[in-house]
């Protein structure tokens, strides 16, 4: 019994470190957070956003807010800083230890492309639109602590994006559009497991309003992304005439529905404020599920212009959606720990084993407990010529620290066995080309 625990114990602490771990405030879902001119406003734009990039991955129906033919490129560079400390308790059971250590995790670089193109030329009273970003991501690097057991795995989501707006009325326009994702997940399970890949299909619908006294409003529904990962993890022993050697992992991105307003007629319309908030349903969503409850999500901006310049800056906050009382990682329950040809099925019931070993995991997913977002940027519009606009942006996740842990297993497990401590920072730029 021993030995299967120590097994068990291994492969799930190597196996869910996959849940989550990189990026940015909500959950593993990035959301505008990186986009040209709203990152600098701390992914404010559902009401009317000010770059073509968060049109065609946010609000569809913001599209119409960009006339004649723009193309924007882009790139942000994402930086996750995370410290993971253990008393041993439970690392120990399977030959690990106390240890303190950083998330070795080196950065990701996120691209931001978008193009627009007006109808109205053609009598369509609309705007075409297409991007390709990271819509999601995680990452998650421990090896070189042993005593970590070696947690690392990495899920990495890029998106296309095709979207149109339409204008029902002077005041009203509808948007929609659809996301092909193409997504590579590495459970980090050693010989038992393997990078898988996956193409998945989700819709968006949005719309704007525009109200007296240069007020916008603005909604959207992003649906489900559901990811089949095909044969990643073994569930019996090579060989051994089971059916089903291998199983697939579902994963979902959450249902998302969002509502945002939008101000310029401040300061002889010089001054532009916006404000959102989102939703997001993990509760219902396969795999995290598990691990997270619904979160919402809030966030205010500003820009004012300056001649050809124009300065910016935001706040937000979300909810952490890391769940309180896990009852183990369902997904997960029948794959196989040690080689290939004389593997045994892990724990994560709601076992006293599941129960703490989930505690550590989570610790180790500590990128999802952001709250406090910080943002600032600057664009200029006519940069090297006069149908070329520069943008740039920074910002920071505040530290955040939380304790884990809930005792157990006949007081093996200590309560309040882990301590992680987060903080993030990105910056970026971008070029936007228009023509008439």
């Amino acid at each position: 019994m021993k030995k299967f625990n120590r097994l068990a114990l291994s492969t799930a602490l190597l196996a869910a470190t996959s849940t989550s771990v990189m990026a940015g405030p909500y959950g593993y879902d990035l959301h505008n957070v990186l986009a040209p001119v709203s990152a600098s406003m701390a992914g404010t734009s559902i009401a009317k956003p000010l770059d073509n990039v968060s049109a065609v991955f946010g609000n569809p129906a913001g599209l119409s807010e960009f006339r004649g033919t723009e193309f924007t490129f882009g790139a942000t560079w994402y930086k996750p800083s995370a410290v993971l400390e253990h008393d041993g308790s439970v690392t120990s059971l399977v030959g690990g230890g106390a240890f303190k250590q950083s998330n070795r995790n080196e950065g990701y670089l996120v691209p931001q492309i978008a193009v627009t193109q007006d109808l109205r030329g053609l009598g369509i009273p609309g705007t075409l639109g297409a991007g390709v970003t990271a819509t999601n991501g995680i990452g998650v690097e421990y090896r070189k602590e042993p005593n970590s057991l070696g947690a690392s795995a990495e899920l990495i989501v890029l998106g296309a994006n095709f979207g149109l707006s339409w204008d029902l009325s002077e005041n009203l326009t509808i948007g929609a559009a659809a996301t092909t994702t193409y997504s590579m997940l590495d459970l980090g399970l050693l010989s038992t497991s393997a990078q898988t890949h996956d193409i998945a299909f989700k819709g968006s619908l949005g719309l704007t309003y525009k109200l007296p006294h240069a007020t916008q409003i603005g909604v959207f529904y992003h649906s489900e992304l559901r990811q089949d990962f095909d044969d990643i993890i073994q569930t019996s022993p090579s060989g051994s005439g089971s059916d089903g050697v291998t199983t697939n992992l579902v994963i979902e991105q959450p249902r998302t529905l969002g509502i945002g307003i939008s101000n310029e007629m401040l300061m002889d319309g010089n001054l532009y404020l916006a404000a959102d908030v989102m939703y997001k349903n993990w509760a219902n969503a396969d795999f995290w599920q598990d691990v997270y409850v619904d979160q919402w999500i809030f966030s205010m901006g500003g820009q004012y212009t300056m001649g050809p310049w124009e300065f910016r800056a935001g706040y937000g906050y979300a909810d952490d959606p890391t769940r309180e009382n896990i009852e183990g990682l369902s997904q997960l329950a029948n794959a196989c720990a040690g080689l290939p040809a004389s593997c045994a099925a892990i724990a994560t019931d709601g076992s006293e084993l599941g129960v703490n070993v989930s505690e550590y995991l989570q610790a180790a997913q500590t990128q999802v407990i952001y709250r406090h977002r910080v943002s600032a940027g600057v664009g200029y519009k006519g940069f090297l010529a006069p149908f070329l606009d520069l943008d740039m942006h920074a910002a920071y996740q505040l530290e955040e620290d939380r304790d884990y842990g809930s005792g157990g297993l006949g007081g093996a497990i200590n309560e309040n066995h882990t301590n992680s401590e987060v903080s993030s920072w990105h910056a970026g730029f971008a070029l936007t080309w228009h023509f008439e």
